[in-house]
């Protein structure tokens, strides 16, 4: 990507990240004519301002620098605070997982992960219990960033206790995001909000998910598993419209006069179709599932 254009993202032209800099210094600054960290690092200390200050943020700008230029995750969120990475998203966009799971129930300690889908920006990967599950660990350890929905206080700690996994990633959990903007609400209301459709599983949800893997497990039948598959699929997929307009709603709300992301349509068609006789079984519907 072009230097000009990296260094329109909001992180660049911030310096609150840097212990003891607050809004009032970042203001400061930008009247002595220190709008971005390109200006930091070709300027001078202006006349009057702390040289302590100034060495404080020459030397935070730097390091952030380097460690954005090749994504070292442990750095970054050594420098940068949590409440500030979002501004992250546009160096992070090319290398995101989108993830979400299905369980067997809400408690880690009694329940177990069904089924985990990932999207990486061009194509879903499924990860299936007693299949492939145990492949996910190896495979998500790729991704320098992850995204969810509510991930940090369900998704996640899940992962944790039953696969016993170390998430270093930067995360972006959407929900928390669009809590910033007081948006709030389950993941498929705020898809309602944004008119993102889900391809005919509008009436499915986790517990009909649970409902999903039971009678996969006692029929063994594929159209059950492929439903489940197709609900999964359709939260992750959904997730990158979601992260980029939360993205740009942030920075309209805070006045960065950064380029927003462009909102893309699905880029993928997701990889399994549900069994409309299915959801009319799973539901209650007097559909006779193999008529």
């Amino acid at each position: 990507m072009e230097a000009s254009k990296i260094m329109d993202y909001p992180l660049y032209n911030s310096f609150t990240f840097v212990k003891g800099i607050g809004l009032k210094t970042e203001a400061t600054l930008k009247e002595l004519g220190i709008n971005s960290w390109n200006d930091v690092i070709k300027k001078q200390c202006p006349e009057l301002f702390p040289k302590r200050k100034w060495s404080a943020i020459w030397n935070g700008v730097n390091s952030a620098m380097d460690a954005l230029k090749t994504l070292n995750v442990s750095q970054l969120t050594s420098l940068i605070p949590k409440t500030q990475h979002w501004k992250m998203i546009p160096n992070f966009i090319d290398r995101i997982a989108y993830l979400d799971i299905e369980t067997t129930g809400l408690s880690p300690r009694y329940s177990h992960i069904t089924t985990i889908a990932v999207y990486d920006g061009s194509k879903v990967h499924d990860f299936v219990r007693s299949d492939n599950l145990d492949e996910f660990p190896k495979f998500i350890s790729k991704f320098p960033a992850i995204t969810t929905f509510y991930g940090k206080t369900f998704d996640i700690p899940f992962i944790k206790r039953e696969m016993g996994l170390e998430f270093n990633q930067i995360h972006f959990d959407v929900c928390f995001l669009l809590r910033k903007l007081k948006i709030k609400g389950g993941l498929k209301k705020i898809e309602k909000r944004f008119r993102i459709s889900r391809g005919g599983l509008e009436d499915l949800d986790g517990y009909t998910a649970v409902l999903l893997w039971n009678r996969f497990r006692k029929t063994r039948k594929r159209e059950y598993l492929e439903t489940l598959l197709a609900y999964n699929n359709e939260d992750v997929i959904n997730l990158e419209f979601l992260l980029d307009k939360s993205y740009n709603l942030l920075i309209r709300k805070e006045q960065l006069f950064t380029p927003p992301l462009e909102l893309l349509k699905k880029k993928i068609k997701n990889p399994f179709q549900a069994n409309k006789r299915v959801i009319g079984a799973i539901l209650g519907r007097n559909t006779n599932l193999y008529s």
